[in-house]
């Protein structure tokens, strides 16, 4: 893959998260061309791969859009997870057992290597510890109506590749957060696990926001 197409894709994924622009905003391949300095090959290898993140949608005829999450929809999203998250973490803390304790430990883990290298790889390792350990905690709940509701936004694009816009001492202080929620499955402290979840997806919450607002396009 050229520098050039990782280039452009890096910035691009960047401006979707962001909210850079408008959903259902049409990434023209000559214009960005231009403005990458760059032939339409790579720009459109790299529109190919947003599409393949769902930050983008293909349509024939029709050319690659923005996903269509607008800032109410991301809201939504967030405070639904705020209200119902810190119960499943709750459940999984009291009906969890050894493998929920190791599979937490191990994205840990895998979490603190991935920062401590400076490798193209490490956010998207970041990212996968990240995903493995809430939905860790969702399926060690037992409950299929949580999962039902939490399945899929824990896996919501714009906000698992959010990741690509946080600085390392935000990557840390999640990692922390992280590992104080093992703590309390470890203790068996249900209150304790709910408390922390909430908490992070709070933090979590806010940072978005500003990052939100930091790349957003000026009006």
């Amino acid at each position: 893959m050229g520098r050039g197409q990782d280039r452009a894709y890096d910035i691009l994924r960047q401006r979707l998260v962001g909210g850079h622009y408008e959903p259902g905003t049409q990434l023209r391949e000559e214009q960005l061309a231009r403005e990458f300095g760059l032939s339409r090959t790579p720009i459109r290898s790299a529109l190919h791969r947003l599409v393949e993140d769902g930050l983008a949608n293909a349509d024939a005829g029709r050319g690659v859009h923005v996903a269509q999450w607008s800032e109410h929809d991301i809201e939504e999203m967030f405070q639904i997870r705020i209200l119902l998250e810190p119960y499943a973490s709750k459940l999984a803390a009291e009906r969890g057992g050894d493998g929920l304790i190791d599979g937490l430990r191990g994205c840990n883990r895998q979490m603190a290597l991935a920062l401590s290298t400076t490798g193209s790889g490490a956010i998207e390792l970041i990212q996968e510890a990240n995903r493995t350990f809430h939905h860790l905690l969702l399926d060690h709940a037992h409950s299929p109506r949580l999962r039902g509701i939490l399945d899929t936004m824990i896996d919501m694009p714009v906000i698992t590749r959010s990741f690509h816009l946080l600085e390392r001492d935000e990557l840390e202080q999640s990692l922390h957060h992280h590992q104080d929620l093992t703590l309390a499955v470890e203790a068996g402290d249900g209150e304790l696990a709910r408390e922390v979840m909430r908490m992070h997806l709070r933090i979590s919450h806010h940072r978005f926001i500003k990052h939100r607002i930091a790349w957003r396009r000026p009006s």
